[in-house]
């Protein structure tokens, strides 16, 4: 054997080799595209595509915490050595709203759940049991909206609540207005030049099919808000009734609601009134400072108790974007009450 032989037989063997590994080689796939998540802009600021779907999904929610005050002079009752309150509530609310175009229109799905913390509690005996924590599905309803109309089903607060606004405002103390939050089947109409209507059936508490009958009805113009609503408690055989005006010529508004009741049932104003006023004004001196005031007559016919008055006072200031600071005192009559809150609010 030459040497010629000799280094073509290790060539033909090097190629051999180096074509068996190449055969057992591992092939790595390309890499799949990445669907990165798009802003939805049909619904406002906020929401975005739920990747792989036409869905668009607002998170959204705040954080708060609040200190209250309460004078206990009044209930001749002391807690211990003192003849006072004060405690503490902590609050996570997230909320989440998704919402798409169909063939019926605008379906949409809300849902918000409070997660609380208070520092003291008492019981029905007034007798303190420490702190607590709870868990409360503040919203979970299900809309769908046409051009003229929306329709709702799941919980929140009723139209009675909401249809007319909060109360006096957003904050610690709003007054007695027949607030409600239930389940409900309801149909709010969008009809022209700023009008609109509501009727809805409202879950019963009894565990029975004794619906609550919630109707109302609106005009909204950029000058306020003019409305009346009408609500009839099935279980009580008994109805309710209120009329709202609000009135906004920045930086001043303000808003007058008179309710009524002919028997006591879920929706009488302080639970004992067949008529009550409530007035209440704010002043905004910039984007970032307001201050408010309100009072409310109960007159307390329903329970053959002397007329009471009660008065709001709050500063309404937003020192950054997101936070909010409302510190509130109210103090009724007769009782003499004398109640204090701070509330901070994050939002986001």
């Amino acid at each position: 054997m030459n040497i010629k032989s000799l280094l073509l037989g290790s060539a033909a063997a090097l190629v051999a080799v180096s074509g068996a590994r190449a055969a057992d080689a591992v092939v790595v796939a390309e890499p799949e595209p990445v669907e990165y998540v798009r802003v939805c802009d049909v619904y406002g600021a906020g929401f975005f595509y739920i990747p792989g779907t036409e869905n668009c999904l607002k998170i959204g929610g705040y954080v708060r915490y609040q200190m209250n005050y309460n004078d206990l002079d009044w209930t001749e009752t002391d807690v211990g050595p003192h003849d006072y309150r004060f405690w503490k509530l902590a609050r996570f609310a997230p909320s989440f709203d998704v919402r798409s175009e169909t063939e019926w229109g605008t379906l949409r799905a809300f849902a918000e759940v409070e997660f609380d913390w208070n520092s003291y509690t008492w019981n029905a005996a007034n007798v303190g049991t420490g702190a607590a924590q709870s868990t409360n599905l503040n919203h979970a309803f299900i809309e769908l909206t046409q051009s003229n109309g929306t329709l709702r089903i799941g919980k929140g607060d009723t139209p009675y609540a909401r249809f007319l606004g909060y109360g006096n405002g957003n904050g610690p103390f709003v007054g007695s207005y027949g607030f409600r939050n239930s389940g409900e089947v309801s149909y709010t109409f969008h009809g022209g030049a700023g009008f609109s209507a509501v009727i809805a059936a409202i879950e019963s508490p009894t565990g029975l099919f004794e619906p609550a009958v919630e109707v109302g009805a609106r005009v909204s113009q950029g000058w306020g808000t003019v409305g009346a609503m009408l609500a009839y408690d099935t279980p009580a055989n008994a109805w309710s009734a209120k009329a709202v005006a609000r009135v906004n010529m920045a930086p001043f508004s303000a808003g007058v609601h008179v309710f009524y009741s002919n028997a006591v049932n879920a929706y009488t104003v302080d639970g004992a009134s067949r008529w009550s006023v409530l007035g209440h004004a704010k002043v905004d001196f910039n984007d970032t400072f307001a201050v408010a005031a309100s009072a409310q007559w109960f007159d307390r016919n329903l329970v053959g108790g002397a007329n009471r008055y009660q008065f709001i006072g709050a500063i309404d200031w937003k020192p950054v974007r997101d936070l909010r600071i409302r510190p509130e005192l109210r103090y009724t009559t007769g009782t003499k009450a004398v109640e204090a809150a701070i509330r901070f609010d994050r939002s986001f």
